[in-house]
Parts: structure tokens; C-alpha cells; sequence
């Protein structure tokens, strides 16, 4: 959600006589890099080892307390990655200044960007928390909710993003009105709900309008859970269960009026209540591996590709080479700056590159998955591809972009027996991606599961939201009236809606 961060990001407070620090690997004058994982956390960083498991610790329970929007017995699958920085000067290489944290999306989930020295969900730690938690909130509610109307999915998402846990007592606090938010609507009105249904087809927004519609969510959000709890909560039930979010809605809310009047009211008073939680337990278990100096070039090179900033495509471009070249001169075969190369690789390069990379790391997931790509770009669909599509699964198991590659490879040679499982994995590991949601599909179509295919297809459309281009929104929604055309005969209910 690039835009959004446009809109919303952070500025840094300037640092007065003091050089801004770099975040450089060892051998650069840097300090040591490092990983640490967590049940469901990747995090890269230059802190010291007891802050970096301290915030890889306090991330699980960032995670825990927006979870409790769901109930303190719900906990999905996945892993989020995350880079680090020691401190926010170290941010201002790559976004001048502007921003001291962000997210983004990778094809295995959110990329989190944050910047302090451990202890970063406390009150006073540096860096753009709201940014982060609503990106996560996207993110988990994906997982309770298979079906979100856009104006549900950003409202709870900003709803959500001012969880707090108390450093006292590690209460959680949830609901806590958005002060920009609140300030908006308060100044400049806000959209009816009829207005923020038709949002799920509008493209290509302005700013103005985009930041209108934001906090109207929120506003509605925020009113119907305070001032409608049990009938929100119903309605989220009935989205849970996949069904249809209008008519889940209208049952939910059945005579219920006055809303426009009612929310005038809200917004002049500004009386909520908010939800005070116990924070359930969250894992403490970390693992931690030092990092080489590739595996730093390749972090810097990701974040001069992916931060907000005034920097030219050009300019970033630059950078992110120079990056790359050191981290190959530091070791030619590194497997994660290989695959960032290889993007600009002409076929034959990028095969031979993909076979060097599978002989020399022949465990490495991401190296298959590479030759995997390289023959397919070559037009081979036949065993030599299945066979590097079928290793990189087995080799990265919880790598969701990594199963739906391998049901898709097997949609595309009409073998749906064969992909539903690699599918319906990946669908559980990331229900909120509207690709893999689209493959998924595709083999309940071909297994002639019609039903299953309209449904599925339309929980895709669900989860494209703003980022999705109109030519992406159209291919999709194509994709329901042939499901639904071709299905007719055999099941009557495949109907639009």
C-alpha cells in the first residue's frame, strides 16, 4: 500500500549535529547483522542480540494483541518479514528523512521496515507503529475473514491500528479513535455507507478522494462495532463463513435506521468505549544466526528498491546494483542476490544462472523455484519444470507464493488433482492473496467443483482492493461470468450477484 504510506507515513524528526549513521555491513565499518526468527517472525537487523530477540518477542506480542479482535484462541499460520535498523538515522539513507518506518508486500506476505533499539511496541520508541499495525491487521484479518468489502477491510484495518499494549501490566487496548481520523471527519464530513459499497469498484482515485474514503471506513467501523457490536459481529461471522458481504450485511442489520443521524451524533460527541484485554501468552522462542556481508547488500538493495522517498526510479536503480554487485563479489552464488539479478537476465543467461544455483545449493528452495521460473520462461511445461517446482516445495514448505506456483504449473497443464493440495495450502497460509485465491479456483473449475469455483473466484475479486490496476479488476471479474456461464448446466445456483 504504497499510496497509503504517501499519505499517512511518519516524518522523522531531524537530527541536529549529529551525521547521519549508515546501516553497512562489518567489513564496511557497520555494526554485525544478524537474523532472528520467532514462530512467526523473520527479522533481519543490526541491533544487538538481546534487543533484537527482545523485539522479535515484542512482535509476537503485536501480533497476539490484534489477533484478540478475533478472540484469544485465534492464531493462524504464517511468518512476516522484518528488517530492523538499529536507529532512525540509519532509515535516512533510504528515505531522506521522510519516513521512520513502512510496509510493504512481498509474494510470501507483508515486509514490515522499522527502526529503534528494542522494546518498539512501548510507548516512547521511535517509529511509524500505526503504519506497521495496520499493514498486519490487513494482513491477519485475511484469515478470519475470507471475504472483506474494501470499505470493511480498510476500516477495521485503521481500526485496529491503534492497539496498544500497556508496558505496566501488557493490557491490551483496542479501539482507541484515530485522532488524524477523527480530525478529518470532524472537518470535512464523510461518505454514506451506500457510498463506500460502490468503493470496491472504483480505480485509480485521487489522494483527496483515497483519504476520504479511508476515514470513512474507519468512522463506520468504529460506529457499528461501539454502537452495534453484536450485529457487527454477526455480520463478521457471516463474512467468516464466506458468504456473500451484502446480503450478509443486510441480514445482520435488519431493521436497523437512522444510521446517517445516528453517526452525526457519534461524531459530535466523540463517546466510545474501548476493549481492555489481558494479553494472552505469546512464544518466546528465538533463534538467532549471524548474517554474512551478501546477506546485508541484499537488505540494502531491498530497501532502496521498496522505501517511500523523492528518489528517482533511475537513481534507486543505481543503488540497488551497486548493492548487488558487492554482494555478488562477496559471494557469486548467493542465491537471494542471484534471483534479484536475474530479473534483468535475457532467458538462456538466467537458465544457466538457475542450473549453477541449483547445483551449487541443491537444498535451497529459493534456487529451484528460480529454475523453476527460468525453464518456464523458456516455454517448458513439461517434467523438467515439475520436477523444480515439486523440489522447491518440498524444500520451502511454508512459502505460500512457493505452493501456488506449483498448483498453478499443474492448472496450466490441466492436472487439478495434482495441484489441489499444493493450492489449498497456500490458500491457508495466505488467504488474503488474490492470486493464489484465483488458482485455487481455477482447479475446483477444472475438477468440475463448480460451487466451490464461483465462490473462490469471488473471494479472489474480494481481496484485490486499490493496489489491483483496472485491466487486473476486469481479467477477474471475466473469470466469474465464464465460471458461472460454464457452470450454469450443472448448477443452477451459480448465479451473479
Amino acid at each position: 500500500m504504497s499510496l497509503r504510506l504517501g499519505i499517512w507515513g511518519l516524518a522523522l524528526t531531524l537530527f541536529s549535529g549529529c551525521a547521519a549513521s549508515r546501516a553497512l555491513c562489518p567489513a564496511e565499518g557497520g555494526r554485525p547483522w544478524r537474523e532472528v526468527r520467532s514462530t512467526h517472525f523473520r527479522l533481519r537487523t543490526n541491533l544487538e542480540p538481546k534487543a533484537a530477540s527482545q523485539t522479535a518477542v515484542e512482535l509476537e506480542a503485536f501480533r497476539r494483541a490484534l489477533l484478540l479482535a478475533w478472540g484469544p484462541d485465534f492464531d493462524p499460520p504464517g511468518t512476516v518479514d522484518v528488517i530492523l535498523l538499529s536507529n532512525p538515522r540509519d532509515m535516512e539513507e533510504f528515505t531522506q528523512g521522510q519516513y521512520a518506518g513502512f510496509a510493504g508486500q512481498t509474494p510470501d506476505g507483508p515486509r514490515m521496515v522499522m527502526t529503534g533499539g528494542g522494546g518498539y511496541l512501548l510507548p516512547d520508541a521511535p517509529g511509524d507503529k500505526e503504519t506497521q499495525a495496520h499493514e498486519m491487521a490487513h494482513y491477519l484479518s485475511a484469515f478470519a475473514l475470507p471475504r472483506q468489502p474494501r470499505w470493511v477491510a480498510e476500516g477495521l484495518a485503521s481500526y485496529l491500528q491503534t492497539v496498544t499494549i500497556k508496558p505496566s501490566n501488557r493490557d491490551v487496548v483496542l479501539g482507541q479513535a484515530s485522532r488524524p481520523l477523527l480530525r478529518y471527519v470532524r472537518e470535512h464530513g464523510w461518505l454514506t455507507l451506500d457510498e463506500l459499497w460502490q468503493w470496491d469498484g472504483q480505480t485509480q482515485q485521487s489522494s483527496a478522494e483515497l483519504q476520504r474514503h479511508y476515514a470513512s471506513a474507519w468512522l463506520w467501523v468504529h460506529y457499528l462495532i461501539n454502537e452495534h457490536g453484536d450485529r457487527f459481529g454477526t455480520f463478521q461471522d457471516q463474512l467468516s463463513r464466506g458468504e456473500e458481504p451484502k446480503r450478509a450485511f443486510a441480514a445482520a442489520f435488519q431493521g436497523a435506521t437512522g444510521f446517517q443521524e445516528a453517526v452525526t451524533q457519534y461524531v459530535q460527541l466523540g463517546r466510545y468505549v474501548i476493549s481492555t484485554q489481558p494479553l494472552p501468552p505469546v512464544p518466546t522462542q528465538t533463534q538467532t544466526r549471524d548474517l554474512a556481508p551478501a546477506d546485508v547488500h541484499v537488505i540494502r538493495a531491498l530497501l532502496f528498491t521498496q522505501a517511500p522517498g523523492d528518489t528517482s526510479p533511475e537513481e534507486r536503480q543505481r543503488k540497488t546494483d551497486l548493492e548487488l554487485a558487492q554482494a555478488l563479489k562477496e559471494d557469486p552464488t548467493h542465491v537471494e542476490a542471484q534471483r534479484l539479478r536475474a530479473e534483468g537476465l535475457d532467458k538462456p543467461e538466467r537458465l544457466k544462472l538457475a542450473r549453477l544455483l541449483v547445483e551449487t545449493h541443491p537444498e535451497d528452495g529459493l534456487a529451484w523455484a528460480l529454475l523453476a521460473d527460468a525453464l518456464d520462461a523458456e516455454g517448458e511445461l513439461s517434467a523438467p519444470q515439475e520436477q523444480a517446482r515439486k523440489r522447491a516445495a518440498e524444500l520451502l514448505p511454508d512459502s505460500p507464493s512457493v505452493q501456488n506456483e506449483l498448483a498453478w504449473y499443474y492448472a496450466r497443464i490441466q492436472q487439478p488433482q495434482q495441484g489441489l493440495a499444493p493450492a489449498l495450502r497456500a490458500v491457508r497460509l495466505m488467504p488474503g492473496n488474490a492470486g493464489i485465491l484465483n488458482t485455487q479456483a481455477a482447479l475446483f473449475f477444472q475438477s468440475g467443483r463448480c460451487k466451490e469455483a464461483v465462490a473462490m473466484a469471488r473471494r479472489a475479486l474480494d481481496m484485490l482492493h486499490e493496489q489491483a490496476p483496472d485491466t487486473a479488476r476486469q481479467k477477474f471479474k471475466q473469470v466469474i461470468t465464464l465460471y458461472e456461464t460454464k457452470c450454469a448446466p450443472a448448477s443452477a445456483s451459480a448465479k451473479p450477484e
